[in-house]
C-alpha cells in the first residue's frame, strides 16, 4: 500500500490493543508466580513445614487450583461460553485464565480455553470494527 490508500487504511483502522495487553499481563504475572512463589524450594519447605503466612495461604490456593486442573476447566468453560455467546469480555477472561493455566501446569484444557477465548475476542473486535465502518459509510 502506498500513498492515499495506505493513509486511508490506517486512519480507518480502529484496533483496541488493551484486551491483548491484559492477556500479556496475565502471562507476565503467571510467570512471576510460577518462578517466585510456586517453584522456589525454600518457600515450599517453609509452607509445607507448617509456616503460616499470607504467602503460604496464597501459594496453597494456587497449588490447589492447578492440582485439580481448576484453571484448565474454568478456562475451557469460559471459552465455550464465549464462543456460544460471542461475548468479547468473556473471551478476554477465558484468554487470561487460559494463559495462566498454560504457565501454571494445566496445559490441555487451558490451551483449548485460551484458543476459544482469543478467537472470540478477535471476532468481537472485528465485528465492532465492521459495525463502525458500516456506520461511517452510511453517514457519508
Amino acid at each position: 500500500m502506498t500513498g492515499h490508500a495506505e493513509k486511508w487504511y490506517f486512519n480507518h483502522m480502529k484496533f483496541n490493543p488493551f484486551p491483548w495487553l491484559l492477556i500479556l499481563a496475565s502471562l507476565g504475572l503467571s510467570v512471576w508466580v510460577r518462578f517466585h512463589v510456586i517453584e522456589p524450594s525454600e518457600i515450599g519447605f517453609f509452607c509445607d513445614g507448617g509456616g503460616q503466612s499470607l504467602l503460604c495461604n496464597i501459594r496453597g490456593i494456587i497449588v490447589q487450583s492447578f492440582d485439580h486442573y481448576g484453571l484448565g476447566y474454568f478456562s475451557l468453560f469460559l471459552g465455550i461460553l464465549a464462543t456460544l455467546t460471542r461475548a468479547g469480555n468473556v473471551g478476554l477472561l477465558a484468554g487470561m485464565i487460559g494463559m495462566a493455566g498454560l504457565i501454571l501446569y494445566c496445559w490441555d484444557y487451558s490451551a483449548l480455553g485460551f484458543l476459544l477465548g482469543a478467537l472470540t475476542l478477535a471476532r468481537a473486535q472485528f465485528d465492532e470494527y465492521r459495525a463502525q465502518h458500516r456506520a461511517g459509510q452510511q453517514q457519508a
